[in-house]
């Protein structure tokens, strides 16, 4: 029922946005493309499912990352939100909402949801035709509308823009596809990437910390069941004000791809952390702050992994890497390393109580209550004024 009503909501917002602009059509220019790859050799079903898979990262030399999360709206599609990083002039963010999405039809459609404010509007609209056993198409149709004036002066250079990197997205997605394995542009921008990466690390201070917990009276599974939860760490430990999964996951086993925390440090700090290592077998979790750190922190990663002592006794482990500019790291390392492991080991120990007692700590209690009487408080607020308006 509720995807039921997250779709009709999202037909509407498609409509309503379609009557605006058939309103104001004489202030805005509308760039149409409509473009068809050459003959992919794989099935239909093949390409389809390359091309609804919402990770495009994994082959398209346009697209350096992705991370997508959501609610369902379409039966089966676990996401409903994608956000990119493109590898393009400015190198930006690209953030879309998916509209349309059918199996039957292997058609998917998205929309942009933050651009430029010369573009008013922004559709992309992807079909696999079926040419065959072993052939296929992919045909892409584009949607732009912009304010008159920049049309006027920007209309070449956008249109040219699109067909560029259409025909860089036909000729990824037709390698990957016949071959199985990414393009040589795209095996070439993953070395390029890898290469800054290494030349950001040899720049900046490193600092490693490992940290290991007292014996906690649990046997190493029981450990293991409660740390694997990677995205409801929030549940026990008073670091965290809240935390949930977000993306389609990556490692077997897993929920989610990466988690949003709210930290308690400051107001409203959210952090987004992604999982980059995960084994039930070994026992062991690995994941990096992708959003929300400081300036002068490049890298920050952190390595779980869950230690037999004895039958029913075990220890965690983590070692935290952080890489800080190096001038900033000059000042503020000694600073930085010791919260690191003040919180560090605040979720060491509360990951103990809450381990042998099935119960959470004292600080994560108290900031229950403290939210609990908080929201209480806004709700009587939001009563009143609706009262007394």
């Amino acid at each position: 029922m509720k995807r039921k009503i997250l779709m009709l909501s999202a037909l509407l917002m498609a409509t309503s946005n379609s009557e605006v602009m058939a309103q104001q059509e004489k202030k805005y220019t509308e760039l149409k493309t409509i473009t068809t790859s050459e003959f992919i050799n794989v099935s239909a079903d093949t390409l389809w499912r390359i091309i609804s898979d919402p990770n495009i990262s994994r082959w398209s030399t346009l697209i350096d990352s992705t991370e997508y999360f959501g609610e369902e709206i379409f039966k089966g599609v676990p996401w409903s939100k994608r956000t990119s990083m493109v590898n393009s002039k400015g190198h930006h963010e690209s953030h879309e909402d998916l509209i349309f999405h059918d199996d039957s039809r292997r058609e998917i459609k998205f929309a942009s949801t933050k651009f430029p404010g010369f573009i008013i509007a922004n559709e992309t609209h992807w079909k696999v035709i079926d040419n065959g056993p072993k052939q296929s198409l992919l045909r892409t149709t584009t949607i732009m509308k912009m304010k008159k004036l920049h049309a006027f002066f920007l209309k070449k250079t956008m249109l040219k823009a699109i067909n560029r990197n259409g025909n860089g997205i036909y000729y990824d997605i037709k390698h990957y596809a016949e071959n199985g394995k990414v393009s040589l542009s795209k095996a070439n921008r993953i070395k390029e990437l890898q290469k800054k990466q290494l030349d950001k690390r040899t720049k900046n201070r490193i600092i490693k910390k490992t940290l290991r917990s007292d014996i906690i009276n649990v046997s190493e599974d029981s450990l293991w069941k409660i740390c694997r939860e990677f995205d409801k760490t929030a549940v026990w430990t008073s670091t965290l004000h809240h935390s949930y999964g977000i993306g389609k996951p990556e490692h077997e086993g897993t929920t989610c791809s990466s988690r949003v925390c709210e930290t308690n440090i400051g107001k409203g700090n959210e952090l987004v952390e992604k999982l980059v290592m995960f084994s039930d077998k070994n026992k062991e979790l690995s994941y990096d702050l992708i959003e929300g750190a400081p300036g002068f922190i490049i890298l920050a990663n952190n390595h779980w992994k869950v230690i037999k002592v004895a039958p029913n006794q075990s220890k965690i482990e983590m070692n935290v890497t952080l890489h800080m500019k190096r001038f900033t790291g000059f000042f503020l390392h000694e600073l930085i390393t010791s919260q690191m492991k003040k919180e560090v080991n605040i979720v060491l120990s509360e990951l103990k109580i809450y381990s042998e007692t099935g119960k959470v700590p004292e600080a994560k209690r108290k900031q229950i209550e403290k939210q609990k009487k908080k929201e209480k408080r806004k709700q009587s607020r939001v009563e009143k004024e609706e009262l007394y308006p």
